[in-house]
């Protein structure tokens, strides 16, 4: 060993003595049966201590939530008011289950294609064939659900969000090319698909609760969007005494729906296969087919029949339900609760009332603000080189200046309906949305 090896070696053990001598300390004021124990007896009770704070911390909000809005038992659902409901779904969404809430939303409105009236409209307006339009109504339909979840019933914003949404359908009401019972399609996969993905894959199931909180507050926005129930649903006619009843009367009306209506079609086909390739924008070429059959597992066999979608194979399956599965075992023992929101929107600009989003819905930077960071941040760098568009990038398709709420649809309808909103604004603001439905 030559001198400067020597030299070096001296000072790495001077450097490294100090934390020897302290880990030395440490030991020596432990218990001694801590001193004596192996790394067995220290390591598996202090795993399944940590297990056991986690279950007790992961149970806390729903625990908590549930003595707040007092309800412990099937009769006191009957009183759950709208504005009460969208709290519940906020804390689903936002706190609970934000990752496969989403995707539960994903899917159920991919489902509603399988519908071959629907299919037929979204093909007629090209909404999700065409490059551009897709992306925006994409996102355009994001942001809508996000001012319902996010604001209560009677706020400016969520009557802004289903009066613009109202001016969007009711040309197409008028015109015979969506029916009643489209739209009560299109209802019961908001219902009923988040507490279906919670069941089936999140880390815990949905409450009586919180399942009756989806059907208070959709049952609220299905009445002020004119939807009529008597003629499809069981109950329609004595009505429902709560929001758990509705639930379950539209999941036995959907499932019917769909054995009648949801067949193996070419025109169901096209938008479908339009959209997998959005939900597949980030991966490369060569794993499209194999994450095609992954995303096919999501679906159930009637819906991927109407598609025109083959079996997923038994690799893709055992992928993604062992996936699935071992994200809810680390959720569930493992991973602490959320300590804070996840938030999809910012407040509204102060001077110009334009609204952004905290991130993009789906693979382009629509509505979202070009800061320093957005733009040339680690993920915008990731993006970039990817190929991608980051905040900022082409601001007249991409709306870097954010929205408002009368802008969003399709492009040719921006800005449009200013008045017939305005009149919807007044209705829905008269009709007091924050009450119960059943009432």
């Amino acid at each position: 060993m030559n001198v400067s090896t020597q030299t070096l070696t001296a000072a790495a053990a001077a450097t490294a003595q100090p934390l020897v001598d302290l880990a030395s300390k440490l030991a020596a004021s432990l218990p001694t049966p801590l001193q004596e124990a192996s790394w067995k007896q220290i390591l598996i009770p202090s795993v399944l201590a940590y297990m056991g704070l986690v279950r007790s911390l992961r149970y806390r909000r729903e625990h908590t939530l549930r003595a707040k809005m007092g309800y412990h038992d099937r009769a006191s659902l009957a009183k759950m008011t709208a504005d009460e409901a969208q709290k519940i779904i906020f804390t689903m969404g936002f706190w609970e289950f934000p990752f496969l809430h989403y995707t539960s939303l994903q899917f159920g409105l991919f489902k509603t294609y399988g519908i071959e009236s629907i299919a037929k409209l979204l093909l007629g307006t090209r909404n999700l064939t065409d490059p551009i339009k897709s992306r925006k109504r994409y996102e355009d339909t994001a942001v809508l659900i996000s001012e319902f979840i996010m604001n209560p019933p009677s706020s400016p914003r969520a009557i802004a969000g289903l009066a613009r949404m109202n001016f969007l359908h009711s040309r197409y009401i008028k015109d015979g090319q969506i029916s009643n019972t489209d739209l009560l399609y299109t209802l019961s996969v908001f219902v009923l698909e988040p507490p279906r993905f919670a069941r089936l894959y999140d880390w815990r199931s949905m409450n009586e609760m919180e399942m009756c909180a989806y059907g208070v507050l959709w049952k609220a926005i299905g009445d002020d969007m004119g939807i009529e129930y008597k003629g499809c649903l069981a109950r329609a006619e004595s009505g429902w005494k709560d929001g758990l009843e509705f639930f379950e009367d539209i999941e036995t009306w959907a499932a019917a729906y769909e054995v009648e209506k949801m067949k193996p079609s070419k025109v169901a086909a096209a938008p479908a296969r339009a959209l997998i390739p959005m939900l597949l924008y980030w991966l490369p070429w060569w794993a499209h087919s194999f994450a095609t059959e992954c995303v096919c597992v999501l679906m159930s066999s009637r819906v991927r029949d109407a598609f025109l979608l083959p079996e997923p194979g038994i690799t893709a399956g055992m992928l993604v339900f062992t996936s699935l599965w071992l994200r809810r075992f680390f959720l569930r023992h493992f991973c602490l609760p959320r300590m804070s929101e996840f938030e999809r929107l910012e407040d509204p600009d102060p001077k110009t009332g334009r609204m952004f989003l905290k991130e993009a819905h789906g693979n382009y930077p629509f509505y979202l603000r070009p800061t320093l960071w957005n733009r040339w941040g680690p993920k915008a760098w990731l993006v970039w080189a990817y190929g991608g568009f980051v905040p900022g990038d082409d601001p007249k398709q991409y709306f870097a200046q954010g929205y408002k709420i009368e802008e969003l649809g399709p492009v040719g309808q921006m800005g449009k309906g200013g008045e017939e909103m305005e009149v919807d604004r007044q209705r829905l603001g008269m009709k007091g949305r924050s009450g119960c439905p059943f009432i």
